[in-house]
């Protein structure tokens, strides 16, 4: 049973697909966006942003204040 007011545990793949799922591959995303396609709060959205920042190719940078875009760089062969 799940303990009440427990948010749902979402994996750094559920992150990784929310990159994925969108049609323009280059627009970044704040981690509010990402909260909303997956159905969670803000806090577990960047808590897994900044997990897969320190892990994988996902990358960001600071537009403001505080606000922070993320996003996974396209690579250009050739």
């Amino acid at each position: 049973m799940v303990d009440p007011g427990r948010e749902t545990q979402y994996t750094e793949s559920d992150v990784i697909e929310v990159f994925r799922d969108r049609t323009d591959y280059a627009e970044p995303l704040t981690a509010s966006e990402v909260a909303e396609q997956l159905g969670c709060s803000r806090r577990t959205a960047l808590n897994r942003l900044h997990d897969l920042q320190d892990e994988t190719d996902v990358t960001s940078k600071k537009v403001g204040g505080r606000s922070r875009v993320w996003w996974i760089p396209v690579r250009m062969d050739g």
